[in-house]
């Protein structure tokens, strides 16, 4: 299946619209990997009725893809009004406790959640779960994350910054660290046992729509009336569910939007992959 395929087939699903968290075809067993998809669907300004609509889309597909990938034990998912910090805390405990290994997409957008207090404090970052409330990379997502969350893409903006981490008054800061509990891992590097993708501020040049940073939307179009961004997030995750590495992933999504490899494309660097892009899902 190509890329156009894969990516209208996501489209046509149908959308899920859900009331609790739920699991695709799963068990709870040792020796086991478990998956976690989760979609907020909060809204801000910047957010159409046609991003929400397609963010719903995408994530159905992704979980399905992720849940056929991963039988028996499938996928976790979370989407809209469900979606709150004790939805996501919840599900981040079972893949922890119950699983060995454990492999995580979420898409929103992010908060620093002790900006406006005394003093101020820039370092953290959470990710605003449907209602607006900060899911805190120190505070709910690093106790109940570990090193074998083995392959983690957090589509929220600024959540490859702050790494390596440092402690502060709150705790541990930043996304990649919290998620992996490495804070030793390297820039595209070929070498360790977890891989993390986050976004940075350096996004493209004109005619790019949003020029504040941070991930993009995913009805921003690349090419325009053939390709967008949410063509990438599920290409992602097919290639990967396929038998890929993420860089090979990568590679191949960008041969098939940009005619190009990954790292000659403007995805490189705004796109962090922080560990070994040599991995593959566990």
């Amino acid at each position: 299946m190509n890329l156009k395929t894969t990516i209208f087939c996501a489209l046509l699903l149908n959308l899920l619209v859900l009331s609790t968290p739920q699991l695709i075809s799963g068990n709870i067993a040792s020796a086991s990997v478990g998956a976690a998809n989760f979609l907020p669907n909060n809204e801000q300004e910047m957010d159409t009725d046609n991003e929400l609509t397609l963010s719903l889309a995408v994530a159905a597909y992704i979980t399905t893809t992720l849940a056929n990938y991963n039988s028996p034990y499938g996928c976790y998912y979370s989407y809209e009004d469900s979606c709150t910090v004790s939805s996501y805390c919840s599900i981040l405990s079972t893949l922890k406790n119950y699983y060995d290994e454990a492999i995580v997409f979420s898409k929103g957008h992010r908060g620093i959640p002790y900006w406006n207090y005394t003093p101020a404090n820039w370092n953290h970052r959470s990710l605003l779960d449907h209602d607006g409330y900060n899911l805190i990379d120190y505070a709910h997502i690093y106790s109940r994350t570990s090193s074998d969350n083995i392959v983690t893409f957090i589509w929220h903006c600024q959540t490859a910054l702050k790494y390596p981490s440092s402690y502060d008054t709150y705790g541990w800061y930043g996304m990649p660290y919290c998620w992996t509990h490495d804070n030793d891992m390297e820039q595209y590097d070929n070498t360790g046992t977890q891989v993390y993708l986050g976004w940075t501020d350096n996004v493209p040049g004109d005619p790019y729509p949003e020029q504040r940073g941070g991930s993009p939307q995913y009805e921003y179009e690349i090419v325009p009336d053939t390709y967008n961004y949410a063509n990438v997030a599920g290409s992602f995750w097919y290639y990967m569910c396929d038998g890929d590495t993420v860089i090979q992933a990568l590679n191949n999504l960008c041969d098939d939007i940009f005619d190009d490899n990954f790292e000659d494309t403007y995805l490189n660097e705004w796109l962090v992959v922080w560990g070994n892009m040599n991995l593959g899902l566990p």
